[in-house]
């Protein structure tokens, strides 16, 4: 019992795997902050201990720190472990990071943000053609977020849209096996790779506009080798599918629980780019940034950080820092000083596909606001935020079309 209490006042609790507590973890996060300081140290989930940043100036200021690492400096990296397609631009440092992101940028060149509109107009238009003509209740998720971005990032791969099914079932099991502690992602990964290598093989001339053929192309040139491209192809897929569905279903909840708010997203442009903002901010789809590890130690805001240590962004409580965003904590459309959100991080490391899921998500809500001006979330539905270290987004979302 003395061994608990001692280790409880040393380590914060916070049980992200907990579905109560993701309920109320920024919150509970930034409550901490606030008695404990801006770096603390808490459990992980499946053992160990990490740092977490919980400020808006110490995170922004770690999220460009040379000091920090993608990759830990206590492990061999060229040992095996982690398999190779998970070795991409979330566990590389410059300069290394450097070339795979300038290759992945001019892999997506072709996708301006005009294309993205279109693209995300069509698939929301056809998204709710499935749902039936006199419907007016559905679930939001599973009905038009995630099949929605699923289909945005297939499209912009390069997947057949046939094969949406596959990639959907790929991450649930990822997804799923973070939940329950078992490690499927080696298996996950080899099938992916074999069905990434078939897709190639079908289209050898290495034609197509989707990401994946472009890559294909730099491998040919010798700009990248065949597996940093798949592994690259696969980032976007699986990344670019979840935190865009995230934001979709969040940013519905946050917009339409205002019927003026929702209205003026639906009639002006410039509002619903700021309110996608104020979505982002509030509620990221990245509660806590992937991991840093410690290069070198070093001494920052009273505590020593140790070689190999893990180190985590809170950007969830940083986006509610009161030092920066005036009541934080609470959701305000309009507000001033949205820039200064650190939602798709900053520096090197800074999310390559911020503009597409801004685009692709501030189109979608806009024409879900002027499809169904009276949409509300259902009055009896308790929301729930799936379990994890890392995302967040909503299990479900149901919602309904007419007035009540």
């Amino acid at each position: 019992m003395a061994g608990e209490e001692i280790l409880s006042d040393i380590l914060a609790s916070l049980p992200f795997m907990d579905a109560d507590f993701k309920s109320r973890s920024i919150d509970a996060v930034s409550q901490l902050a606030a008695a404990r300081g801006p770096l603390l140290k808490f459990a992980l989930p499946f053992g160990g201990e990490a740092w977490l940043v919980t400020d808006h100036a110490l995170s922004s200021s770690f999220l460009a720190d040379r000091r920090l690492s993608k990759a830990s400096p206590l492990q061999d990296q060229s040992a095996p472990g982690t398999h190779r397609l998970y070795r991409h631009l979330l566990v590389t440092d410059p300069p290394e990071h450097t070339r795979l992101r300038r290759q992945l940028r001019h892999a997506l060149a072709y996708w301006t943000s005009a294309r993205i509109e279109a693209l995300a107009r069509d698939i929301i238009a056809r998204r709710l053609a499935i749902l039936d003509r006199d419907e007016t209740h559905f679930d939001l998720v599973a009905h038009v977020a995630m099949p929605a971005a699923l289909e945005i990032a297939c499209t912009i791969v390069g997947i057949p849209l046939d094969d949406m099914a596959k990639i959907h079932a790929w991450n649930d099991r990822l997804t799923r096996s973070d939940l329950d502690g078992t490690d499927q992602a080696a298996e996950i990964a080899d099938e992916i790779e074999a069905y990434l290598t078939g897709l190639a093989g079908k289209k050898a001339d290495h034609a197509g506009d989707g990401a994946w053929a472009a890559l294909r192309r730099a491998a040919s040139r010798g700009d990248l080798d065949r597996r940093e491209a798949m592994a690259l192809a696969y980032l976007l897929l699986s990344a670019g599918y979840e935190t865009t569905g995230h934001l979709l279903s969040s940013a519905v909840w946050l917009l339409a629980g205002d019927r003026e708010t929702w209205r003026t997203v639906a009639a002006d442009d410039d509002a619903a780019v700021r309110a996608i903002e104020e979505c982002l901010r509030f509620n990221p789809s990245l509660e806590l940034s992937t991991p840093r590890y410690v290069r070198e130690d070093f001494e920052m805001a009273g505590m020593t950080l140790r070689k190999g240590d893990m180190v985590f962004i809170a950007l969830g409580a940083a986006n509610r820092d009161p030092s920066i965003f005036r009541a934080g904590s609470l959701f305000e459309c309009p507000r001033a000083g949205l820039a200064q959100h650190l939602s798709f991080g900053r520096g090197p490391h800074i999310c390559p596909g911020a503009g597409i899921a801004r685009v692709a998500s501030r189109t979608i809500v806009q024409d879900l606001a002027r499809r169904f001006p009276d949409l509300s979330v259902s009055a009896d539905h308790r929301l729930e935020w799936i379990p994890g270290l890392v995302m967040r987004g909503l299990r479900s979302l149901p919602v309904r079309t007419d007035s009540e």
